[in-house]
């Protein structure tokens, strides 16, 4: 583990997970780069590539705050232990390609830094923000992903987990489960709404995310995982629902195609 924050406390932990993703993992790297001194602690957590992404990360050392190379189980094993190492009041989530909007970077710190109204009127735990999906997107998936917090939770993912942005206090008493190798993040989003935590929701598009990612192969295995997760959080009607609910997705996704 390599450590250079030397800096006062940082307001917001970017947490990357990487494994055998060096070209995006370069790109999102000399994104961030120059936002540190904004106030932005950065974190790489990588798996123990065989893809020369290790060397790459130890000889840009001075470009990275935290850095911890070891195996792990899975992108949300390596997310976990970012959150270990984080620093910041806040932490926020980025995959390998993916980029910041500075426009939005600006707003979050506006809003972490007690610049806007929003903690005069509620304690939220969390932030959440826009998301510009890039080209090539799969069939169904929209350009831009506004967020959602309400009910509609039950039925899909509404807050992109790029955009969104968690208070540190959360994970003192939640972790990503790793029983979900894919959809933990919907599980950890889902369940603090089912337990009543607050979330503030802006239009600003914050981050432009690469193409791809384990959870739009929209494969059976998805959405037989999205049940199995539901059932973890949901209860009475809101389980039964899904059986049907799940399987109508899966089946319109296969139409698109």
């Amino acid at each position: 583990m390599n450590s250079a924050y030397s800096k006062n406390t940082p307001s917001i932990s970017v947490i990357i997970p990487s494994y055998n993703q060096l070209e995006g993992l370069q790109k999102t790297i000399q994104a961030f780069s120059t936002l540190r001194r904004r106030g932005l602690e950065l974190i790489v957590v990588d798996g123990a590539s065989s893809d020369g992404s290790s060397e790459w990360i130890h000889s840009n050392a001075s470009n990275i705050d935290q850095i911890l190379i070891e195996p792990d189980t899975g992108i949300y094993h390596a997310m976990n232990k970012g959150i270990e190492l984080a620093n910041g009041d806040w932490v926020w989530f980025m995959g390998t390609g993916d980029l910041p909007v500075l426009e939005g970077v600006e707003e979050i710190l506006e809003v972490v830094k007690g610049s806007t109204s929003v903690f005069e009127e509620s304690d939220p735990k969390m932030l959440a923000f826009g998301v510009h999906l890039l080209a090539p997107r799969e069939p169904g998936v929209p350009e831009y992903y506004k967020p959602v917090w309400n009910s509609k939770l039950i039925w899909r993912n509404t807050i992109h987990h790029q955009g969104a942005i968690y208070s540190r206090e959360i994970f003192k008493s939640n972790t990503y489960d790793l029983r979900f190798r894919v959809l933990s993040d919907y599980h950890f989003q889902l369940k603090l709404w089912k337990k009543g935590a607050e979330c503030s929701c802006f239009p600003a598009i914050i981050a432009e995310v690469a193409t791809g990612g384990v959870s739009r192969d929209f494969s059976l295995s998805l959405y037989k995982e999205e049940r199995s997760m539901k059932r973890d959080v949901l209860s009475g009607w809101e389980i039964m629902v899904q059986e049907v609910w799940t399987r109508a997705k899966w089946l319109r996704k296969k139409v698109k195609v």
